[in-house]
């Protein structure tokens, strides 16, 4: 007897398919697409089924057992233990730990292994309620976006219904390639939009070569590009000066700069020609516009002010809270959908005492004998992701 479960692929890519789980009395037999759920609309990516319906499916393939080593480190010899001893071990460990050297010298570290927002976020609930110390996810990823956007909109989660597509006159896509990172993505929202498509990004990439306009600044100048494209909006009389004097502040201390940054002038800075900066500003300016940022866009030095010069375009044109048009970095669906995120990981009854370390000082941090006795990793691993790899090791 099977049953039929609707959920979503916890993969770290942000589309968040529907997929469709055949349960069967030995547990999940196979995985299929959600023809119902609105991006994905029934398909899965390669990658997915092929773990979901290949490796997932092979014991073989996977490790479902507790290992032990038995050797030197780096030797690759293990033996296989039950989960009752190896909870057993790992718990007596870290008592041993906390009472000879305090909580904080236990340092764990996470990311994306899965967002199942269980399996994400409940492992901090004990880490947080013990006081260790955590290496903070997101100083190796999207961290400056965050505090960016969070900066200039008072939240960086935020994004638009992908259903109102059909609504915009012009999509901008900056800093990404959904057409290698965004399948479903690259397929429903541009390939089948009627509005046009901009894309501003220093290489040739499959999205910008399919694109209505393709802006190809130098890198680290894509914030004179902003500020450029804002000149020709606010000239041609593209700013929404009510929404402006509603809901925004600081206008005033950044009209000048915005006044000097002539198309001329973002030429010399970016090398993107005046006519297309031109160009791409009466299309945007036409509005409704959605502005997409990726994550590459705040990569870079400075990169938390570049997205904020960026995300100034729809602030200012009042290319917000309407169909088809917004802006988008990394949604949130579970703020939506109503969600304690800080309740499942256990806020509440978190201690004080845990230290905040960085990606870019974990290895340093780490050769420290005396600073931290436990290194705890759980869904992610930092010898294929984290950086100084060498040293790491």
């Amino acid at each position: 007897m099977s049953e039929l479960i609707k959920t979503n692929c916890p993969r770290d890519c942000y589309d968040g398919c529907g997929i469709v789980v055949e349960q069967r009395n030995d547990g999940p037999h196979r995985v299929l697409g959600d023809p119902d759920h609105p991006v994905s609309r029934g398909k899965l990516c390669s990658k997915c089924a092929v773990a979901y319906n290949g490796v997932w499916q092979d014991p073989s393939k996977r490790l479902t057992r507790p290992l032990r080593r038995t050797g030197p480190r780096g030797s690759d010899q293990f033996e296989v233990i039950s989960w009752d001893e190896a909870l057993g071990e790992v718990a007596a460990r870290m008592r041993e730990t906390i009472d000879d050297s305090g909580a904080a010298s236990i340092l764990h570290t996470h990311y994306s292994g899965t967002l199942s927002l269980l399996a994400f976020l409940f492992p901090n609930r004990l880490f947080g309620h013990l006081g260790a110390s955590e290496v903070d996810p997101d100083t190796i990823c999207n961290a400056a976006g965050h505090a960016a956007w969070q900066l200039l909109y008072g939240s960086s989660y935020m994004g638009f219904d992908p259903r109102t597509v059909k609504d915009t006159s012009t999509i901008l896509v900056w800093g990404a390639n959904p057409s290698h990172s965004a399948p479903h993505t690259h397929e429903h929202w541009l390939g089948e939009a009627a509005g046009k498509v901009i894309v501003v990004d220093p290489y040739r990439t499959e999205t910008a070569a399919a694109a209505d306009l393709h802006l190809q600044p130098r890198p680290g100048t894509d914030a004179a590009l902003a500020f450029a494209l804002l000149h020709c909006l606010e000239r041609d009389g593209a700013f929404d000066h009510d929404f402006i004097a509603a809901h925004a502040t600081g206008f005033a201390e950044i009209e000048a700069d915005i006044g000097r940054a002539t198309p001329a002038w973002g030429e010399s800075h970016t090398g993107v020609p005046a006519a297309d900066i031109e160009q791409a500003a009466r299309l945007y300016g036409a509005g409704p516009a959605l502005l997409w940022c990726g994550q590459a866009l705040q990569r870079q030095r400075t990169g938390g002010n570049i997205m904020r010069a960026v995300g100034l375009l729809p602030a200012l044109t009042g290319n917000i809270g309407k169909p088809g048009a917004g802006f988008y970095y990394l949604n949130l669906t579970p703020a939506f959908a109503g969600i304690d995120l800080d309740w499942l990981a256990g806020a509440d009854i978190a201690s004080e005492g845990g230290k905040s370390v960085g990606h870019m000082e974990l290895a340093e941090r780490l050769e420290d004998p005396d600073e931290f006795k436990v290194f705890f990793a759980w869904n992610t691993n930092p010898l294929a992701s984290a950086p100084e790899q060498q040293r790491l090791r």
